[in-house]
């Protein structure tokens, strides 16, 4: 459970932004492993996943912010590679002193890869202590299936196709995803037959 002064410090900078008529910029890191497992958080409170991220920091660029965040809430040490795509919205009826304010935000999502945890005590250290929360990998299938907000999923998508290029990239193998997008499905496919 993250702490009453954690919130009041979020809320503190939503409010200021608001004030001055700034956008919070939020990143949010999609990692993937080498087998192209994706990176989550799963709360057993909430019964849903999600991807580890947050608030950009003053004098913080977008990069830094996704290295910073993952480590602090997976303990995962990353390569961002590339910035997958961004989403707008408005969250309503934020409080902040006794005013009620409307947040407006963007949320910048990373393609990262993943290079190892850094120690092996993982959780979301700092912010939550109330052990509800767990580090999974999923594999593409589980995580568009699983219990995560839509426009993550469609963020998720977006990943598996850098990934896969980055893959031919790194290994200057040709991947044809016209119409077959992810090797996980081709894999189930090509068993099959």
């Amino acid at each position: 459970m993250a702490s009453k002064e954690y919130f009041e410090d979020k809320s503190k900078l939503y409010y200021e932004n608001f004030i001055n008529n700034k956008c919070t910029k939020k990143v949010r890191g999609i990692v993937l492993n080498d087998d192209g497992e994706i990176l989550l958080l799963h709360s057993k409170k909430h019964n849903g996943y999600s991807i580890p991220g947050g608030t950009v920091e003053a004098g913080e660029n977008i990069k830094e912010t996704v290295v910073r965040e993952v480590l602090e809430e997976t303990g995962a040490s990353i390569i961002p590679i590339k910035v997958v795509g961004k989403y707008y919205h408005t969250s309503k009826n934020f409080n902040y002193d006794g005013i009620t304010f409307d947040s407006e935000r963007v949320e910048y999502f990373y393609f990262c890869k993943f290079k190892g945890f850094l120690n092996d005590n993982l959780g979301l250290k700092g912010e939550f202590d109330d052990g509800d929360v767990k580090i999974v990998f999923l594999d593409y299938e589980e995580a568009i299936t699983s219990r995560l907000l839509k426009r993550d999923k469609s963020m998720i998508e977006r990943a598996m196709n850098e990934f896969l290029l980055y893959k031919a990239d790194e290994f200057n193998e040709p991947i044809n995803i016209s119409h077959k997008k992810y090797h996980k499905f081709n894999k189930n496919k090509n068993n099959n037959k």
